[in-house]
C-alpha cells in the first residue's frame, strides 16, 4: 500500500511501528475509572497501562509490543477476510460473509450460556465501529442488513487492477433502499479513487437494468464502456477492495434466503 507516497510492503509491521505511543493509555488517563471493567484494567496494567501512571516501557517492552501489534493485526485481518468458521458465511456456497457471526449483536452463544464468540466480535470491530441490536435482529422492514465479501466466485481475494461484474437480481428485498459500497482492506474506510464515491444505491444513482429487472454492477480501473459506466464502481490497481451490500428496511426474502445476490465474477485479469 502507499503511504505518504512511499510503498509499504507490510501493512501489519506498518501498524506496529508506532505500538507504544497508541492512545490506550491516553483513553484510560482521561475517562472515569468506572468506564472500564476489572478485566479490561488489569490487562492494560498487565502491560504498563496504569492510570494516574507514566507509561515508559523499556527497550525490552517497546519491541515486544511492537511483535504483539504487528502478530494481532495479522490475526484480525485474517479472521476477516479468511475466516474459517462455516458460520460466518451466508450461504454455504457462496463468498458473501456476515458481520454478526450468530445473529447476536453482542455475540453471545446460546443466550448467553455458552460464552461470548471472541473470533466473531473481532471480526466485526476490525471491520466496523458501531453495533446495534437493529442491526442484527431478524425484523422485517426495519432496520439494515450487511453482507460484505474479499472474493471473487473463485475464493482469489479481490483485485483492483482486474474487472469484476455482480449480479443484483431483481426485487432486491430493501423496503427503503440498497447500497454497495466499495472499502479499503486496508483501512477499512471507503475506498480512495477518483470517483466521488466508490458506491452505488437504489436512490441515488440511475443504473442501467436487465429487462426482467436485474442489473450487473462493474468493478475494475477503467469503466466497461456504453450504459454500464452507470453501473460502475472505480477500483485501484495494486490494491484490494471489499464490497460491502446493505439492505435498509430488509424485507422477508432476505432472511429466509430466498433472494440473494450473485457471486462477484472475474472479467479480466490485469
Amino acid at each position: 500500500m502507499e503511504r505518504g507516497g512511499e510503498v509499504v510492503q507490510d501493512p501489519d509491521r506498518l501498524v506496529a511501528e508506532k505500538a507504544p505511543e497508541r492512545p490506550g493509555r491516553a483513553v484510560v488517563e482521561r475517562e472515569p475509572g468506572g468506564c472500564f471493567d476489572p478485566e479490561l484494567l488489569g490487562l492494560a496494567a498487565t502491560i504498563g497501562i496504569r492510570k494516574g501512571q507514566p507509561f515508559a516501557p523499556d527497550d525490552r517492552m517497546q519491541a515486544i509490543l511492537t511483535d504483539a501489534v504487528a502478530v494481532a493485526n495479522a490475526t484480525a485481518r485474517a479472521i476477516v477476510f479468511k475466516t474459517r468458521d462455516p458460520a460466518a458465511y451466508l450461504y454455504p456456497d457462496s463468498k458473501w460473509q456476515t458481520g454478526f457471526v450468530g445473529g447476536d449483536y453482542q455475540w453471545l452463544r446460546g443466550d448467553g450460556k455458552a460464552g461470548r464468540d471472541l473470533d466473531a466480535r473481532t471480526l466485526y470491530f476490525y471491520f466496523a465501529t458501531v453495533n446495534t441490536p437493529a442491526m442484527a435482529l431478524e425484523m422485517p422492514g426495519v432496520g439494515s442488513q450487511y453482507a460484505y465479501t474479499a472474493h471473487d466466485s473463485d475464493g482469489t481475494y479481490l483485485d483492483g487492477g482486474s474487472h469484476y461484474q455482480l449480479n443484483i437480481p431483481a426485487d432486491v428485498p430493501a423496503k427503503d433502499f440498497w447500497s454497495i459500497v466499495a472499502y479499503d482492506p486496508q483501512t477499512r474506510s471507503e475506498l480512495q479513487s477518483p470517483q466521488p464515491f466508490p458506491s452505488k444505491n437504489s436512490v441515488r444513482d440511475q443504473l442501467t437494468t436487465s429487462p426482467d429487472g436485474s442489473l450487473t454492477l462493474q468493478f475494475g480501473p477503467t469503466p466497461p464502456g456504453g450504459e454500464q459506466d452507470r453501473n460502475w464502481i472505480q477500483t485501484v490497481p495494486g490494491k484490494g477492495f471489499v464490497p460491502v451490500l446493505r439492505l435498509y428496511g430488509p424485507l422477508e426474502p432476505w432472511f429466509d434466503k430466498t433472494w440473494r445476490p450473485g457471486d462477484i465474477q472475474l472479467v479480466a485479469k490485469t
